[in-house]
């Protein structure tokens, strides 16, 4: 008989009306910020960041969130939400974007910007669907059961928004 794992295996519950919240990276760490919202069949992902090195991490160039939980359900991502242009929150963009199906990205225009500008430096990327918002837009309807509304907020770079 197979010897019984003594590791506790976690059981997600269905879904259902509940809404789950699956940070996949940038949780008590400076980087690689990357949250799924999942809410019936459909998820949203906020971010799409990297993390960069230091001494600890000889050779590595920078350090991305783990897209394995989106990887099979590309058929229920309906969009990126980006909060604000810095690297922790743009930068993995062209490293992950093909894992998670090349959803539409919806972002403020400096955020725009700076994801228009980064893409241009992997050719082989595929064309971005990125979506500029304004503080006027009001609730956007992302999908059938998933709506967004943007809010400005202080931060050390323009456009920054909740």
């Amino acid at each position: 008989t197979p010897e019984k794992s003594s590791k506790p295996v976690a059981v997600l519950p269905p879904i259902g009306d509940n809404v789950r919240i699956i940070p996949l990276g940038g949780v008590q760490e400076v980087g690689k910020n990357m949250t799924a919202i999942q809410y019936k069949d459909e998820i949203i992902v906020v971010d799409m960041g990297i993390q960069f090195t230091d001494e600890d991490t000889p050779g590595i160039d920078y350090i991305l969130p783990n897209t394995a939980y989106l990887e099979d359900k590309l058929d229920k991502i309906k969009a990126v939400v980006i909060t604000h242009g810095h690297l922790d929150h743009i930068g993995g963009i062209p490293y992950l974007i093909n894992r998670i199906g090349n959803p539409p990205i919806y972002t403020r225009e400096f955020g725009a910007m700076l994801i228009k500008k980064k893409a241009e430096e992997f050719p082989d990327l595929p064309k971005l669907n990125v979506q500029t918002i304004t503080k006027d837009n009001g609730k956007i309807a992302i999908s059938k059961h998933i709506n967004v509304s943007f809010f400005g907020l202080t931060h050390s770079i323009p456009d920054s928004t909740g």
